[in-house]
């Protein structure tokens, strides 16, 4: 029995036995392969970070000023975004079958010429809705699109549009064309 036999076995296909062999064969000619360097006996160690100490006295007052900058950026947004406090100036009532309803809180147009709007809706079945404006009784412009979950739903949506060249306000579900609330 050869060393082969010792590590293979002897249950192997005769094609793929001669190919171990001369693989065998072109390792024991290489000899073994050469002595590890001292050097890289151990790994080297792994350089240290040098740590700088916040100083304690600044931590009060670095926390006190993120505190006040989160409260600004707060204020700012909350104001920017229109709720801060904002009367309608307009509100549209709708109605629908199955007693679904929506109002429409219409705001004073932005700097952008855009009317920013909250619509609240009850009473659909859950999906997807588009706000439309109308013309004669149909379909004209489009004014955002909102899903409806469970109970009441209320989205702020916008008209970029002069709301006197339109008659009305209807909500349509999202894949078709056909008023579940008019005004």
């Amino acid at each position: 029995m050869t060393e082969l036999d010792d590590l293979v076995g002897n249950d192997l296909e005769p094609g793929e036995r001669a190919r171990l062999e001369r693989v065998h064969a072109l390792l024991g000619r290489a000899g073994p392969p050469p002595e590890l360097p001292h050097a890289l006996e151990r790994a080297p160690e792994p350089p240290s970070a040098r740590v700088i100490p916040f100083p304690r006295r600044y931590r009060y007052t670095a926390l006190a000023a993120a505190v006040v900058a989160a409260c600004a950026l707060f204020g700012v947004g909350y104001l920017a975004g229109g709720a801060g406090g904002s009367e309608p100036v307009r509100t549209v009532a709708m109605s629908g079958p199955n007693q679904a309803t929506a109002d429409l809180a219409l705001f004073e147009k932005d700097a952008a010429g855009n009317w920013p709007m909250k619509l609240t809706v009850s009473g659909l079945p859950e999906g997807r809705y588009e706000l439309w404006l109308t013309r004669e009784g149909k379909l004209a412009e489009p004014c955002g699109a909102f899903a409806v979950v469970a109970g009441e739903t209320t989205v702020p949506l916008n008209a970029p549009y002069s709301l006197k060249a339109f008659d009305g306000w209807v909500v349509v579900p999202a894949n078709e064309k056909t008023p579940v609330l008019t005004t």
